[in-house]
């Protein structure tokens, strides 16, 4: 059993820490938002309509941010 040292892009690893943590942080911006949005809200219907936009955008930023969506079309992939 042989033990092969990788070698670690730090500026990538660095970046991509970053990206997550970005993510990660308007991950919790929208969730606030949304409790907001729903507190406040008073018909059911209204709720569904007024919350729309925060499911997009946050699986979006899932989607990208995580799970690479954007990079299966880029050129290095």
């Amino acid at each position: 059993m042989t033990t092969d040292q990788v070698a670690v892009d730090k500026a990538g690893l660095k970046k991509s820490t970053k990206k997550g943590l970005v993510g990660a942080f308007w991950l919790a911006v929208l969730t606030v938002a949304e409790f907001i949005v729903y507190t406040v809200g008073h018909d059911a219907s209204w709720r569904t309509i007024a919350l729309l936009p925060f499911v997009f955008a946050k699986g979006w930023i899932i989607l990208d941010t995580f799970m690479h969506l954007r990079a299966l079309w880029s050129e290095d992939h």
